[in-house]
Parts: C-alpha cells; sequence; structure tokens
C-alpha cells in the first residue's frame, strides 16, 4: 500500500479519535472503577475496530448502500445501548448518593467512585458493544475506508492493515485516558468526588445515545 494512502487515513482516523465521543467516555467510566477495567474496554473496542475493518475489505460498504435500513437498525441499536449505559449508571450513582456516610466509608474506593465493581469480561463487552454498534465507526471503515485502499490491491488486506492503524492509535489515546483516570482517582479519594465524576461521564454517554437516536431518524 502506498505511503500516502496509509498517511491520508492516519489523518482521517487521528481527528475521529481526538473527537470526543462515546468510546471515550465510556473508557473514562470503566478506567475511574479501576485502571484494568479501562485498558479491558479499550482492547473490546480494538476488536470490534478489526471487525469494522473487515466488513469494509468484505465489501459491505455496497451492502449497506443498497440497505441502509441495516445502518439505521445499528445506529437505534446503539443509541439504546448508550442510554442504557448511561441512565443505569446515573440512577446507581444517585442511590449512592443517597447511602449514609458510615456506608460509604466502609465501601472500597472503586465502589465508592461509580456505585458498582465491572467484572474484566463486563468491561471486556461493554468495549466491544460501544464500537460495534458505534454508527461513526461504521461511517468511517464502511464509506471513509475504501477511497484510500488502492485500486487492484487485496481488498481484506488493505481494510486490515487500515484498520490496524486505527486500532494502534485508538488504543494508545484510550491508554492514555485510563492513565489520567488512575491518577485522578489517586487525587480523588472523596466518595462524593467519585460519585460527580460519575454522573459526568454517565451523563454525556446518555446524551450521546439521545443524539445518536435522533440522527438515526431524521
Amino acid at each position: 500500500m502506498p505511503t500516502s494512502s496509509l498517511l491520508g487515513f492516519a489523518g482521517v482516523a487521528l481527528v475521529v479519535v481526538l473527537a470526543p465521543g462515546p468510546d471515550t467516555f465510556l473508557t473514562l467510566r470503566y478506567a475511574l472503577n479501576r485502571p484494568r477495567n479501562g485498558v479491558v474496554a479499550a482492547l473490546g473496542m480494538m476488536v470490534s475496530i478489526m471487525g469494522w475493518a473487515a466488513l469494509a475489505g468484505l465489501g459491505v460498504a455496497a451492502l449497506l448502500q443498497t440497505y441502509p435500513a441495516i445502518h439505521q437498525a445499528i445506529a437505534i441499536i446503539g443509541g439504546i445501548y448508550l442510554l442504557y449505559l448511561g441512565l443505569g449508571s446515573l440512577i446507581k450513582a444517585r442511590f449512592l448518593a443517597g447511602a449514609s456516610a458510615a456506608t460509604a466509608r466502609t465501601a472500597t474506593r472503586s465502589v465508592a467512585a461509580t456505585g458498582t465493581e465491572f467484572t474484566v469480561l463486563q468491561s471486556l463487552r461493554a468495549g466491544m458493544l460501544s464500537s460495534a454498534l458505534n454508527p461513526k465507526l461504521g461511517l468511517l471503515f464502511l464509506a471513509l475506508m475504501p477511497p484510500f485502499i488502492p485500486v487492484g490491491s487485496n481488498m481484506l488486506g488493505s481494510a486490515l492493515l487500515l484498520g490496524a492503524v486505527f486500532a494502534l492509535m485508538g488504543g494508545t489515546y484510550m491508554m492514555v485516558l485510563t492513565a489520567i483516570a488512575a491518577r485522578a482517582m489517586a487525587w480523588f479519594k472523596s466518595p462524593t468526588v467519585g460519585i460527580w465524576l460519575e454522573r459526568i461521564s454517565s451523563g454525556a454517554l446518555a446524551i450521546m445515545g439521545a443524539v445518536v437516536l435522533i440522527g438515526a431518524f431524521i
């Protein structure tokens, strides 16, 4: 693949990676629970990104152009999933805020910070579903990636290569966010601060879910 194609796609990918989106806030939410969970969630996102790249290489973009309802369905499911994550966490944070001070003091720091304790499997699954149902990523790989694949090249191989470039950039960015979240938790040990951090990240997820749903019907 020509270097110009790689650099051109990397430039587009950088803009997408740095733009705040559902994956950003999901990583922060899980990283605030425990840094390990943020890392695992980010890895789950990278798995789904490679899945999107494989679909692009297999020519699914043409299928979505023929049947746009499929893309709309993905957007609707993704919006509902983000609303579920955001509103569910907001409810948990509210219950935690109403707990007695004695109960809050006896809780572990990670549980006090987010109101629940995520397992590695839950973190991985959330990361995979977040990226798999993210219409922004679908648009990137199925509509914007094909022009960067040289004519006559191996479609699947080229798509996976470009997908790996995006996954590496996105994964690096998510790891930086996880490190920042881990340091933040070392600074903000107060359960009250943790609850507000949870409310902000969960509220952002819920808002983005609503935006995705509205966009699916416009």
